[in-house]
């Protein structure tokens, strides 16, 4: 979602209880912390003296019951300050569920949660780079092939890297395009992102796949190359087959037959 500086973004998020029993819910918000160079992330408490979008969101602390498949509407709004400095936050609502105690007191069984991710408009950075394209260097059948290559976003904003990748053959021409999107990278994370082509059933020879994706939203773009080999395979291993029938062939016929030049009298007398 995007909000700008000053403003208010209210919502609503549906809790339902898919058991078969009572259960107490505790709504929690932490903060997001992508992991740097990785995949992954992290939540974490509130840090004392750090302001996080932990602290723009409003959401009611208070437990309450869900019966069996009752869902629940929990509003909350956010409430980004003016001074707010343009770029990416990012935290989870969690809602804890479990059983209350004679104190008011949750005993937590499980939790589930809902992430935002949340970006102030302005002079932010949005930026990235491709760290390497991996593919299957020999293709031999007609089974759809995959591609995959590591995103690092360099940026302060998470963003969804898109672009294409275009197989070409050894004569230059195009062979197919395919799109590629639908992965959000979270500032100083990494992704691993992973496309299928459903390539024709006859490929044959040397193919270049070129990868190129736009990293600013404003046309600058990262490419790389990678290069494979198409071979079918049971079309080559029928070719093979008779190939080696041949040379058996030969090998009898060589073996058990013999071959003499005969020449006929007339020529003979011709030559004297």
């Amino acid at each position: 979602m995007t909000v700008d500086k000053g403003q208010t973004y209210n919502d609503e998020i549906q809790v339902t209880n898919a058991g078969d029993s009572v259960v107490a819910v505790l709504p929690d918000v932490q903060d997001l912390v992508p992991a740097s160079g990785a995949s992954g992330f992290n939540f974490m408490p509130k840090a004392p003296g750090i302001t996080s979008l932990v602290d723009w969101i409003q959401i009611s602390r208070k437990p309450f019951e869900l019966k069996p498949n009752e869902t629940k509407a929990v509003p909350f709004t956010i409430k980004v300050p003016s001074d707010a400095s343009p770029g990416s936050r990012f935290a989870v609502l969690f809602f804890a569920t479990g059983a209350l105690s004679g104190g008011g007191q949750l005993n937590v069984s499980a939790r589930t949660g809902s992430v935002i991710l949340l970006t102030v408009p302005g002079d932010f950075k949005q930026i990235g780079e491709i760290s390497n394209f991996i593919l299957s260097k020999f293709v031999w059948n007609n089974q759809p092939t995959g591609f995959k290559f590591d995103f690092l976003n360099t940026g302060t904003v998470y963003f969804e890297p898109k672009g294409t990748i275009t197989i070409t053959n050894i004569w230059g021409k195009k062979v197919a395009e395919i799109p590629v999107a639908g992965q959000v990278v979270l500032p100083t994370g990494m992704r691993s992102i992973n496309t299928v082509w459903e390539k024709p059933s006859y490929l044959l020879g040397i193919y270049k796949a070129h990868l190129a994706i736009n990293i600013t939203g404003k046309g600058d773009i990262a490419t790389k190359n990678a290069r494979f080999y198409a071979l079918p395979l049971y079309p080559s291993l029928g070719a093979l087959g008779i190939l080696l029938i041949l040379i058996v062939v030969l090998w009898y016929i060589k073996k058990n037959f013999k071959f003499a030049l005969v020449r006929k009298d007339s020529d003979i007398a011709n030559q004297k």
